[in-house]
């Protein structure tokens, strides 16, 4: 007879990374204002120990700054490709 195992809740690590097939106990942790706070690395543990309330604005502000990010290449791609064919001569 076999014994299934449950497969572990998906979780998300401070920087958004999301892990489905992977038992969170093996990733870094630490408690921040009564919150458990799961990072991907023990690199990422270090820095976040180092200033916790600078590392969790950073992280959090990350997917903003992607969003403008693209916004704003999206937007230079659509001026070059208008500056580009205005420049061609048939």
């Amino acid at each position: 007879m076999s014994i299934e195992r449950a497969r572990p809740k998906a979780f998300a690590t401070l920087c958004g990374r999301i892990f489905r097939d992977t038992d969170p106990q093996y990733f870094p942790s630490a408690q921040h204002r009564g919150k458990l706070i799961r990072l991907c690395t023990d690199a990422c543990l270090g820095a976040f120990l180092a200033d916790p309330d600078v590392f969790c604005k950073v992280h959090r502000n990350s997917d903003k700054a992607a969003a403008r990010m693209k916004a704003e290449i999206e937007h230079l791609i659509g001026l070059w490709s208008t500056y580009d064919s205005s420049t061609k001569s048939d």
